[in-house]
């Protein structure tokens, strides 16, 4: 079966955009390679003909806007991992999504993962589409459509109440003003070209780039490959990476926490990690963790340097005192007692294995004072290259009219 669209729904998940800020001689880029040498800033970059082999470029601007004051509420994400910040929008009949930097792009239902709040970090992998009320509840089925009148049509299957009964198909509409979130059960594909994190939260994939004095001229857009290019204010940006494989965010590997078998009782809470989700270079997101336990996380990179921050949590910051110990494949990588006088520590460790373990453990203050908050974490792995180029863009969207 194939996603239809008919017409689309110009309320759903409201924003407000905001206009790009200047950028000036406070803008920064710094380079991120693996190792533990430490890269210098740079005034300012060329294009991406000229590249130096890093795996990737933060880009810092002191007086950016707070992205946790930002308006926007939905974002269109993709199954290569592009996320759109934006709105529906009515363009000739077609299911279109309003962005800031892209303009109107027609939504392919085939080729999207999911729309509504901004995710970062693993998602459940899904078999069926869904849909999530603002009451919290899931329906499951298929999408056929998402329709200004009616809503977004969902086929939903019943088993059958009576032996040897076929099971019941039935097509639900759901008004758009119900809907928190849609989420539909496409595949994953590998994402190709550069990558850049925008400030609304937005990732955007293109061919190259090329620096236009205060703003970042992205050339052919692989979403929309009829644009040939947009500019968007350097202000605007928070990183680029040559291959989106080459850096991972902590917050995006798998993840499972474990008690520390060595407390003699059990604690009255679980260990936990507390993502806080906002937009974020190479979306590392901060990570609050919570122990006393062992959290384990898997990464795709098998050799790689794991770099991040780590820092006390500001409501507990008088009563942490606890170890911080990180491990991989059974060594020892990083350990600390940490206490109220525990500076923001920056760390880069090379990491042999695909698997690593941060253990919080011999706290006085048991949960209450066994903390840390984990900043810009990040996988840099070691062989950085060149981008892989797409073979062809993407169609546009087909036109459902038998639907």
């Amino acid at each position: 079966m194939i996603h239809g669209y008919q017409k689309i729904y110009s309320g759903f998940l409201t924003t407000v955009f905001t206009a790009g800020v200047f950028a000036n001689d406070s803008i920064v880029f710094k380079p991120v390679v693996g190792g533990t040498e430490k890269q210098e800033t740079l005034p300012s970059l060329s294009t991406s003909e000229r590249w130096s082999n890093w795996c990737g470029v933060r880009v810092e601007h002191p007086t950016r806007v707070d992205p946790t004051k930002s308006s926007i509420k939905s974002y269109y994400t993709i199954t290569d991992g592009q996320r759109f910040a934006g709105v529906f929008e009515l363009d000739n009949a077609k299911l279109s999504w309003r962005n800031n930097t892209l303009q109107s792009v027609v939504v392919d239902l085939e080729q999207t993962q999911s729309i509504g709040p901004l995710h970062i970090g693993m998602l459940d992998t899904i078999q069926k589409d869904s849909v999530l009320l603002v009451n919290s509840d899931q329906l499951d089925g298929f999408i056929e459509s998402i329709d200004t009148t009616t809503g977004v049509a969902l086929q939903t299957t019943t088993p059958g109440t009576i032996a040897n009964e076929q099971p019941q198909k039935q097509l639900t509409n759901i008004p758009i003003h119900r809907i928190v979130e849609i989420r539909l059960a496409t595949k994953v594909k590998q994402p190709t070209g550069w990558r850049f994190w925008l400030t609304d939260g937005s990732v955007i994939d293109v061919d190259s780039w090329s620096n236009d004095i205060n703003k970042c001229n992205l050339i052919n857009p692989h979403l929309v490959p009829e644009i040939q290019g947009v500019k968007v204010f350097w202000s605007d940006v928070l990183s680029i990476a040559p291959n989106s494989k080459t850096i991972t965010a902590l917050a995006n590997c798998p993840w499972r926490t474990t008690g520390n078998p060595a407390l003699p009782s059990p604690r009255l809470s679980p260990p936990t990690i507390q993502p806080m989700v906002q937009p974020a270079a190479f979306d590392a997101i901060t990570l609050s963790v919570h122990g006393p336990g062992v959290f384990e996380f898997s990464t795709p990179q098998t050799k790689s340097t794991f770099s991040a921050s780590l820092s006390l949590p500001g409501q507990l910051k008088n009563v942490i005192d606890c170890q911080i110990t990180i491990e991989c494949a059974g060594k020892v990588l990083w350990q600390k007692k940490v206490t109220s006088e525990f500076q923001t520590t920056p760390i880069q460790i090379p990491v042999d294995g695909n698997e690593i373990i941060f253990r919080l453990d011999e706290s006085k203050h048991g949960a209450l004072g066994c903390a840390i908050l984990i900043t810009d974490a990040i996988f840099i792995s070691d062989l950085c290259g060149t981008p892989p180029q797409p073979i062809q863009h993407p169609p546009s969207a087909p036109i459902k009219s038998d639907l």
